[in-house]
């Protein structure tokens, strides 16, 4: 996946001022503060909360200068670990959140703080037209004083990767786990997409000698946002290795940077990569691919078949519960049983049906590290409106000529209608069943083909399409990264997927 360099580090310091901008006032300076990040704000909450009830509440209200009719208002979430968190809330401590704006770079005004009805601070909104926000994050304890979590944390990645290389990579570290909550808010911004440059050419994944910008990650994040749907809320599937609900990042100890992140062992835990086994040198890694069931992966049938190749279930292997694409370090190998393409993929289609199921040779055991995404629903919403995010994730090529990056990335995407889609793209590459999304500079791009598109709702993933294509610059020999990028629509043959995966 191609994007642009983004400088590494956590968020450090808290800004009164701004090298960023002017900060609005902040009438509750006690407890709320604004840190930056690489051009973009979040918010930092410190607030105690009585110990001797179960369910602790903080609600939060903001004022935007302007009008918007965002789908997306902002994120809150816990801070600290799960133990000094439990510690905090039994003394009476301070416990910290961190909230994450609609529009990072424009924070709004904290207007109100309050923790469980009880209001701590106030001020003013802006003068009309503005917008308010508001949001809230509950943390449910079983007993007091003492507090146990019962619901899981919202973690998020500022997604959208791709997928390339052959190389193995070094393991990474294991990350602790988080602590389990539940943030209560609105949706995702509506992000306009902006147009590009031009090129006749079009990319899918045999292309793979493509390269990209890399992105040099960070330790922070500016969360993914969630989607909200005017379908109702699909409840989180169970899958059947101890019950694990899907769609679910288990144990996340650092949230991704919005616009570009390399992947922690754990986080986007359905995410595989597709390998082919050869008779020397090893495995070499070829597309990406996501996790379905405890025996299924769903990825592109480009991947597989197109004219000069038809690479059987035989030599295909899959690393499963890895971040890295060294399988050498902790996770799964498996090798596949039987290889399923869907009966109305046509490669001179290009991105129509573009699917694939491959059966793992023995069921993976669900854990921290392996995780099925969810499957889209029949009660979600079939069309996306134009502007919704989408995320991506995979080993994407960088800008130094490598093929593979040697940590999984993930970046966003924006939702873009059909019908601007065809006014920047081949009408070929637009099929009836496919779904375009794009951010300039970064996208996925030649082998990255067969990884997940996906939405969130909530604190859970759903898995919308398959990385299908897009078009070349000839000229830099490189994906043309500012048109959109093509997604088979994974919402449009749901019923081919549940009627072929296997449990």
């Amino acid at each position: 996946m191609m994007m642009h360099p983004l400088v590494s580090g956590l968020i450090i310091a808290m800004c009164l001022g701004s090298s960023l901008g002017q900060l609005p006032a902040n009438a509750c300076s006690q407890f709320f503060g604004y840190q930056s990040y690489n051009g973009q704000y979040i918010g930092l909450v410190t607030v105690r909360h009585n110990p001797l009830v179960n369910n602790h509440t903080l609600f939060l209200e903001f004022s935007q200068p302007g009008f918007y009719n965002w789908e997306y208002v902002g994120n809150v979430i816990l801070v600290t670990d799960e133990e000094t968190i439990k510690n905090n809330l039994r003394q009476g401590w301070p416990i910290q959140y961190r909230v994450d704006f609609p529009l990072p770079s424009q924070p709004p005004k904290v207007t109100s703080i309050r923790v469980d009805d009880v209001e701590l601070c106030g001020g003013n909104q802006y003068p009309p037209p503005r917008t308010a926000i508001s949001l809230s994050h509950t943390v449910t304890t079983s007993i007091s004083p003492l507090s146990t979590f019962n619901e899981r944390r919202t973690s998020n990645s500022s997604s959208a990767v791709q997928v390339f290389g052959s190389q193995p990579f070094r393991p990474q570290v294991r990350p602790s786990v988080r602590p389990s909550v539940r943030p209560s808010m609105s949706v995702r911004p509506a992000v306009e997409p902006q147009s590009g440059f031009n090129n006749n050419q079009i990319w899918t994944s045999e292309q793979s000698s493509t390269q990209r910008p890399p992105v040099n990650p960070g330790q922070g994040r500016v969360s993914p946002q969630t989607i909200t749907q005017s379908a109702p809320r699909t409840p989180p599937q169970t899958s059947s290795s101890s019950n694990i609900v899907c769609g679910r990042e288990r144990t996340v100890t650092t949230p991704l940077i919005f616009q570009g992140q390399r992947l922690e062992r754990g986080q986007l835990p359905w995410l595989v990569g597709l390998f082919e086994r050869r008779e020397s040198n090893g495995p070499i890694f070829f597309c990406g691919g996501t996790l379905i069931s405890a025996s299924t992966v769903l990825s592109a049938a480009h991947c597989f078949r197109f004219p000069g190749r038809d690479l059987p279930a035989s030599r295909t292997a899959i690393s499963l519960g890895r971040s890295s694409l060294d399988i050498l370090t902790d996770g799964e190998f498996r090798g596949v049983s039987e290889l399923l393409i869907h009966e109305n993929y046509q490669f001179k289609q290009y991105t129509e049906a573009d699917l694939a199921l491959a059966r793992l040779d023995e069921p993976v055991t669900f854990s921290d590290y392996i995780v099925p995404i969810c499957l889209w629903s029949t009660r979600n919403r079939m069309d996306l409106p134009q502007g919704v995010r989408s995320y991506v994730a995979g080993w994407g090529a960088d800008g130094e000529g490598n093929a593979n990056t040697d940590v999984a990335k993930v970046t966003d995407l924006s939702i873009i209608s059909d019908s601007n889609c065809t006014l920047e793209l081949p009408h070929v590459l637009v099929q009836p069943s496919t779904l375009c999304a794009k951010k300039v500079g970064a996208g996925p791009c030649g082998s990255d083909g067969g990884g997940p598109l996906m939405l969130r709702e909530g604190d859970v993933w759903l898995l919308r399409g398959v990385i299908s294509g897009g078009r070349i610059n000839a000229k830099e020999n490189t994906c043309d990264l500012s048109k959109p990028s093509v997604f088979t629509d994974v919402a449009k043959h749901i019923d081919w997927v549940r009627r072929n995966m296997w449990t």
